[in-house]
């Protein structure tokens, strides 16, 4: 089968747990702290304090996009998603297969990402780990608030999440797409692939995405991504997720993603209104990209991550 010319690209997401503020306690020593999964494979997590240091009542979780890449070493996290909230307690959660120990690449088919992460990544395999992460720390440490802000896949994880969590206070997702991916892989071949093998890609992922759906699983690896991460994201009403979420929610979208399609999530989100959803607000940044780049290619991150503060500001509980 040809490799689809597809990149999937990177941007954050953040999550925000709403819990009664117990400010007395000790802030909580991640040695403490082992969760596992079923199987009794190990969940690879951070825990980072405030850079206020301060003792935080916000917790904020943030969830990096599709790549084969640690979350560790994610560089927007610390040079702009912070800021979103600062004196906030971060939770970063590693995909399954994937450990701090993986060098960064910016490779959208990194040839050494890990089998395991192949085998086992997915949007259900993403919440699942949340929700025992979570469990565990809240336990241990209570916070006031705790907010989703996502973007591409990581917006659509944070979305199932947030769609089934009892104690999220908001969510921020953003470039997570319209209602359906197959129509924003479609957007991105469109806009990628010369005119002379438009045709041509376009028939080929639609084969593609047909055996994903209607065959038996088989062994796949499509720009960094196995059989269960293509069938779930295939599978997936992105609407439906959005419609049972019942908090503050800020969904922002990019007027040039390249990556998923701004007019089926403008077109998602009429319908979303005319079911009288008015539990979210939605931005639209007409000149910025996937990677909120602008026609020039300058990062404007910090000037909607600051637009994104006093979001949370209106919508978080003092």
């Amino acid at each position: 089968m040809q490799m689809l010319n597809m990149k999937l690209l990177i941007i954050f997401l953040i999550l925000v747990i709403s819990s009664c503020s117990t400010l007395d306690r000790a802030p909580l020593p991640l040695t403490s702290i082992e969760v596992r999964r079923e199987d009794g494979s190990a969940i690879d997590f951070y825990l980072q304090p405030s850079s206020m240091n301060n003792r935080a009542d916000t917790l904020v979780l943030y969830l990096q996009g599709s790549d084969c890449n640690s979350v560790k070493h994610d560089a927007f996290l610390q040079d702009h998603a912070k800021s979103a909230w600062p004196s906030a307690d971060w939770l970063l959660i590693e995909k399954r297969g994937i450990t701090a120990e993986l060098p960064h690449s910016s490779d959208a088919e990194r040839p050494d990402c890990p089998g395991a992460y192949i085998q086992h990544d997915s949007p259900s395999q993403r919440v699942e780990d949340i929700q025992r992460v979570l469990e565990k720390i809240l336990q241990k440490q209570s916070y006031r608030n705790v907010v989703v802000l996502g973007g591409s896949e990581g917006a659509v994880v944070a979305a199932l999440y947030a769609a089934e969590a009892q104690f999220l206070s908001a969510a921020v997702l953003m470039n997570g797409g319209g209602q359906n991916f197959i129509d924003d892989v479609r957007h991105n071949i469109r806009l990628t692939v010369p005119p002379g093998n438009l045709e041509k890609e376009l028939n080929d992922f639609n084969g593609f995405a047909t055996q994903i759906l209607s065959g038996e699983p088989f062994d796949l690896e499509v720009s960094n991504h196995g059989y269960r991460w293509w069938k779930e994201m295939l599978t997936i009403d992105y609407q439906t997720v959005l419609s049972a979420i019942d908090i503050p929610t800020l969904i922002i979208q990019s007027g040039r993603d390249q990556s998923v399609s701004p007019a089926a999530v403008a077109r998602m989100i009429e319908r979303l209104r005319a079911d009288g959803k008015t539990h979210f607000d939605f931005v639209v940044y007409p000149d910025l990209d996937h990677g909120l780049m602008d026609s020039e290619g300058i990062s404007m991150a910090d000037k909607v991550i600051g637009d994104v503060n006093p979001w949370l500001k209106a919508n978080l509980s003092k």
